[in-house]
C-alpha cells in the first residue's frame, strides 16, 4: 500500500468522485452550460471554475469517425488485479474503488509509463460515439499517477444475451442513494479484469480531458475498440441509478484520434 499520495493525486480524485470543495457549484447533466457556472472564489476569474469546460481546447468526450490507423510505439498493458471492493454512489455515476484505502488493484502500462488504476465508474449511455451512434453504456477505468498525470481505458457496453458476473457485482451491492454520495465497504472481492471485452485489444487514442467538471485537460484516453457484452436485465439495472450521466460530445478541434494496428 502507498503510505502517501500527493496533493495533485487528492485533488484528482475529488474531482473524479464529482465533488472538488464547498466553493464550487452543483452542477448536473441536465443543463451541460457548465462553463457559465458561478462559484464563490475571488477575485472574479475564479468565479468560473469550470471554465475549461467551455474554453478548453482538447475537451472530452469525442465522435470516433474518421481515425488515423498506425502502429503505436506505446502499446497497452494491463495489469489489473482483484481488490476487496467500496462501492460508491457519488451523486453522478456508480463507481468501484478498492476498499478501505488500499490502491494495490493494479497498473495500466502504457510503454515504459505505469499508472495505478484508482477506480472505475459507468456512463449510461456511453460518453464516446462512434460515427454518431452512442453504445448503451461505458464503463471508465481511472488511473492516476503521484504526479497527478492520468490514464483513462474506456470500454463501450453493448447488449447480449448472457450477463457478466462481475458487472453484476456492482449492480448488487451498489447502494441505491443517487444524489447523495454514499459508501458500501464491503469484503466483496472485485475483479476488474473481468470486464474488458474479447478481441484482438485494438483502440482509439487521442489527447482529452475530464468529461465531468471542472474539465482538465491532460488526460490520455485510451478506448476499446471491441465492446463488452451484458444483458438487458443488467442494462434495466444499470439506468435505475442514471439514466443519461452522460457529457455531449466535444469538438476535435484539430486533434487527430488514432487506431493501433
Amino acid at each position: 500500500m502507498r503510505q502517501h499520495l500527493s496533493f495533485a493525486f487528492l485533488i484528482v480524485l475529488s474531482t473524479l468522485s464529482g465533488r472538488l470543495n464547498a466553493a464550487n457549484p452543483d452542477w448536473n447533466y441536465s443543463n451541460q452550460n457548465w462553463g457559465a457556472l458561478t462559484g464563490t472564489a475571488t477575485p472574479a476569474p475564479l468565479n468560473y471554475p469550470y471554465a475549461e469546460c467551455a474554453i478548453g481546447a482538447t475537451q472530452a468526450p469525442v465522435d470516433i469517425a474518421t481515425t488515423k490507423t498506425e502502429r503505436i510505439l506505446n502499446g497497452l498493458t494491463v495489469n489489473w488485479q482483484s481488490f476487496p471492493a467500496d462501492f460508491y454512489n457519488t451523486g453522478y455515476a456508480i463507481q468501484v474503488q478498492p476498499y478501505a484505502g488500499d490502491l494495490n488493484a493494479g497498473t495500466l502500462k502504457i510503454g515504459k509509463d505505469v499508472y495505478p488504476l484508482t477506480q472505475l465508474h459507468v456512463h449510461a449511455p456511453g460518453e464516446h460515439s462512434v460515427n454518431g451512434a452512442l453504445y448503451s453504456a461505458e464503463i471508465h477505468f481511472v488511473h492516476v499517477r503521484d504526479d497527478g498525470r492520468l490514464a483513462v481505458l474506456g470500454v463501450f457496453v453493448t447488449l447480449a444475451n448472457a450477463s457478466n458476473a462481475e458487472f453484476q457485482k456492482i449492480l448488487d451491492n451498489m447502494p441505491n442513494t443517487p444524489t447523495i454520495a454514499t459508501h458500501n465497504k464491503s469484503s466483496v472481492v472485485f475483479n476488474p479484469k473481468k470486464l474488458l471485452p474479447p478481441g484482438n485489444g485494438r483502440f482509439f487514442t487521442y489527447s482529452g480531458s475530464l468529461t465531468t467538471p471542472p474539465c482538465s485537460a491532460g488526460v490520455n484516453w485510451y478506448i476499446y475498440e471491441t465492446p463488452l457484452a451484458i444483458s438487458p436485465g443488467q442494462l434495466d439495472q444499470l439506468v435505475k441509478f442514471y439514466n443519461g450521466n452522460n457529457r455531449q460530445i466535444q469538438p476535435l478541434k484539430g486533434r487527430t484520434l488514432v487506431k493501433n494496428k
